[in-house]
């Protein structure tokens, strides 16, 4: 398969599964419930707790990945087919108080922490930490640049830092910065910017006329019960799914319609879109989409499929400061954007 199908599949996909998921021991059966109530109290369970963890990988290997490529007189990269069957992004959400994620109230949002990581094989190359009103940001430059074939960059990336403000020398090492939210926020509304950011009721209304497109567009039937839960599946029409996605998100967020005002929905692909998902213990607990489904006609052969799977777990870790960082000072942009330019 060419690899650009595969990148933009997995960025569309990765987002609406991320926002959906924002939405909202042995199987529980939904069995009693119509298949379409099962999968929307599932997703509004999802916030019956104070933690809820978000994993999205591929359900692959790298000889597969390769063997798409072949398919098509393409190549790919074997060690970048093994990172992108390995990889993992991770979203975790923590309430800081012990209420549910559900109790939270809008004046409360600083006793929430979020914790964003790429990792593949057991090394975090990028995470971002938000909590207590400070964002947290690290990444593996190096790693990064290993991963992509562009090892040799590092020490003149390196040599530039060391002439920048010294929150660049620390992101480049692989050491935390840190960025107040309120400064950024402030800095945001002396720049025009500040009406983009939703206020909590504008998020409700989003998120409650999301709720009512997926009932109205989308079908749900009951395939059966696995380990991994009550397994149903999912489908809808693309055109008319990401149309009224859209006018579900101008209607709450004038900004976001703004933005997206000129994206023209008449223009997507129309074509059945399905997804399979599973309910554990009454909540959302997997999505599988087969990215193959996108494939043109003798880009795939029969029986292919390259699965992207989210995980939902109401567990995980405690999402903790880190014990030192460098405070990013905006003052300094000014040098750095001219050392950048050097």
């Amino acid at each position: 398969m060419r690899r650009p199908i595969l990148a933009r599949s997995v960025v569309a996909t990765a987002a609406a599964a991320l926002v959906l998921a924002g939405c909202g021991g042995g199987a529980a059966t939904t069995s009693s419930k119509d298949p379409k109530t099962a999968f929307s109290t599932g997703i509004d369970n999802l916030k019956d707790t104070d933690v809820l963890t978000v994993k999205l990988k591929f359900d692959t290997t790298a000889d597969k990945l390769q063997g798409f490529a072949k398919e098509n007189g393409d190549t790919f990269d074997p060690a970048l087919a093994k990172d992108i069957a390995t990889g993992e992004i991770v979203l975790e959400t923590k309430t800081l108080n012990g209420k549910k994620l559900s109790e939270i109230k809008a004046n409360e949002s600083n006793q929430t922490a979020v914790r964003f990581a790429f990792s593949d094989n057991g090394n975090t190359y990028a995470e971002i930490r938000s909590r207590d009103d400070s964002l947290y940001l690290r990444a593996d430059v190096k790693g990064l640049l290993d991963l992509f074939g562009k090892s040799k960059t590092y020490a003149e990336i390196q040599a530039r830092a060391s002439t920048l403000p010294a929150f660049v020398k620390a992101f480049v090492a692989n050491e935390w910065v840190s960025l107040n939210l309120g400064v950024l926020k402030s800095l945001a509304g002396q720049l025009g910017g500040g009406a983009a950011s939703p206020n909590p009721a504008q998020m409700q209304k989003l998120f409650a006329d999301l709720k009512a497109v997926i009932g109205t567009d989308v079908t749900v039937t009951r395939v059966g019960t696995d380990d991994s839960g009550d397994h149903l599946a999912l489908a809808t029409q693309s055109r008319k799914f990401v149309t009224d996605l859209l006018q579900a998100a101008g209607g709450a967020i004038p900004a976001a319609g703004l933005a997206l005002g000129k994206f023209d929905p008449t223009k997507v692909p129309d074509h059945t879109i399905k997804v399979d998902a599973w309910v554990k213990d009454g909540a959302l607990a997997k999505v599988s989409f087969d990215l193959v489904q996108f494939a043109k006609p003798g880009e795939a052969k029969p029986g292919d499929s390259l699965p992207l799977v989210m995980t939902l777990d109401r567990s995980g870790d405690d999402i903790s400061k880190p014990d030192t960082s460098t405070p990013v000072d905006l003052s300094q942009l000014g040098s750095l954007l001219g050392g950048l330019g050097a």
